[in-house]
């Protein structure tokens, strides 16, 4: 059963359990109020029943039972107005039961037909399948190489003809063009315009030329442009370009921490995110939120603010008041209408309001939009402005992360230390924006050749530091050698001098004996020095 499937069983199970408890949950409901009824006990009743109304017009039109839903929120409204007079009509009580009698009828009629899964935006890792159109063989060369060493599968098509049945047949994931074919008299964008309305999905393309004009500019947006450059081109700035595009579309899953007492709202509310790749982890009991803060690291918290013991307001401002959690942003989501309770959540700890019930495809979109928004401000935050790598801090506290999790599991781990080669003569022969090419560079192919789970940080100026979770020392070696070939063999041009650069690294694996991440950088920093000493261009390890 793929996952798709095996998400459509698990809701159908979680809807069939839901409306297989409604007729007890609606007995109940008829209790409470026959309770009211009796002085001595209307107080406690008529709480209870405010209680089971709002968990019940949150959770079943989630369920199938949207209807049940609305009505059951119009008489939670009821009860509530009850509470905050302290005055109770005995014969409305009397037409309220008849209300709460007619639920049993809702709960017959659910909404028809399974769950359907909401469509995800792409994401997950991208394929790498890469078409260069070009008529220029120096500049094919040097941009299918660059590809190539970036571990790109790269195809180079010399003609527009040549390319047009191979994109229809095998589209790619990416294209490279020039704008003007001389020798066949025409212009690629409105070749790929024609081809992009036959294919069921647009394939996105960074369009090169000689050309700077206005209407060469937008006949490239109209054939599906992300990016254009001009030549002579700066190879880097174009796969740089290339790159981000991609990031956007293989990112980690979202991580997001749902807090509600109704648990079985709480597992559907997973379950649909997980349909659309978005991570997330649920809690009933607020004294379990330091825990899963520190193992999970959520992008977003979704809070229900009615919880018993413990109210959603009450737990935001619990998690305010550490300071490492203060920019995960706190969304409450919950069935509350009065206007008042509402500003008063938003005004204690609170960043946003989603109300119950949200459609399967509501609660996608709006967290997705909420933990793009905070992981762009974490990124900001926490990663280098040149290389989009994690700072020094933050892959240090990486470190620590993962060597907590390896005591705690026994996993393996390895940490590589990196540096470029000679820098400083690159900084003084070519200048610094030569040095900042080669170090995007050298970021670039980190990020290609590492894993999602993998952690990589600049460390320093030309420094940087790979953090390879359940990696060996042997697989650690076997990867790192093969970036340090990689990027001896990228080219880099400045005013038609062409130059290479090599690097250097260092290895430190997880031991018994190592109860620190100081530990970890200081032997990976002498691995590093071993590797500088015996000559430079090598990847060194001080075991194994």
């Amino acid at each position: 059963m793929d996952k798709k499937a095996e998400i459509t069983a698990r809701l159908d199970a979680l809807r069939a359990d839901y409306a297989a408890r409604l007729p007890a949950e609606i007995a109940r409901l008829r209790e409470l109020v026959a309770l009211a009824l009796v002085p001595e006990s209307q107080s406690s009743a008529l709480v209870e029943l405010a209680q089971k109304l709002h968990k019940l017009a949150g959770s079943a039109g989630s369920f199938g039972f949207p209807e049940l839903g609305k009505k059951a929120k119009k008489l939670e409204l009821q009860v509530q107005e009850w509470l905050a007079s302290s005055n109770v009509d005995t014969g409305m009580l009397r037409v309220f039961s008849v209300a709460i009698a007619a639920l049993g009828g809702e709960s017959q009629s659910a909404k028809n037909g399974g769950y359907p899964m909401p469509s995800a935006s792409a994401s997950g890792a991208a394929s790498s399948l890469i078409y260069v159109l070009e008529d220029d063989p120096d500049v094919a060369n040097e941009v299918c190489m660059t590809l190539r060493h970036f571990g790109h599968q790269v195809e180079h098509f010399a003609t527009i003809a040549a390319a047009e049945a191979e994109i229809l047949r095998r589209p790619p994931d990416f294209m490279i063009c020039d704008i003007m074919f001389s020798d066949e008299g025409r212009e690629t964008p409105d070749a790929i315009a024609q081809l992009q309305a036959q294919l069921p999905s647009a394939i996105p393309v960074i369009f090169v030329s000689t050309r700077t004009d206005f209407a060469a500019y937008h006949a490239a947006v109209r054939a599906g442009a992300v990016g254009y450059f001009v030549k002579p081109l700066d190879i880097i700035r174009l796969v740089d370009c290339f790159e981000n595009y991609l990031d956007r579309n293989r990112s980690t899953p979202y991580r997001v921490l749902i807090i509600d007492d109704d648990q079985s709202l709480a597992e559907h509310y997973k379950l649909v995110l997980g349909s659309a790749d978005i991570r997330a982890e649920v809690i009933s009991d607020p004294r379990d939120i330091f825990t899963l803060l520190n193992d999970f690291h959520p992008e977003l918290i979704l809070l229900d603010i009615n919880m018993p013991g413990c109210s959603g307001i009450e737990l935001a401002q619990v998690i305010r008041l550490n300071q490492d959690w203060l920019r995960v942003p706190i969304t409450y989501l919950s069935s509350e209408q009065d206007e008042e309770k509402r500003a008063l959540a938003m005004g204690r700890a609170g960043d946003d309001f989603l109300s119950k019930p949200l459609s399967d495809l509501e609660l996608i979109t709006a967290v997705s939009v909420r933990a793009a928004r905070s992981r762009q401000l974490s990124d900001a935050l926490d990663r280098d402005s040149l290389t989009g790598l994690l700072k020094h801090s933050r892959i240090k506290e990486q470190v620590d992360i993962e060597l907590s999790r390896a005591q705690r599991t026994g996993d393996k781990l390895s940490v590589v230390m990196v540096d470029l080669d000679h820098f400083k003569q690159i900084n003084d022969s070519y200048g610094h924006p030569a040095g900042d090419k080669v170090i995007k560079a050298m970021a670039h192919l980190l990020r290609q050749r590492l894993r999602k789970m993998d952690a990589v940080g600049r460390y320093g100026g030309e420094e940087f530091v790979a953090v390879l979770p359940r990696c060996s020392r042997a697989e650690a070696q076997a990867l790192m050698e093969d970036i340090r070939k990689r990027f001896r063999d990228i080219s880099f041009t400045v005013d038609q001098k062409t130059f290479h650069v090599t690097l250097s690294a260092g290895i430190a694996a997880f031991e018994p004996d190592i109860e620190r991440a100081d530990q970890l950088l200081q032997e990976a920093d002498a691995a590093l020095y071993r590797a500088k000493s015996d000559g430079r261009n090598r990847v060194c390890s001080l075991r194994g």
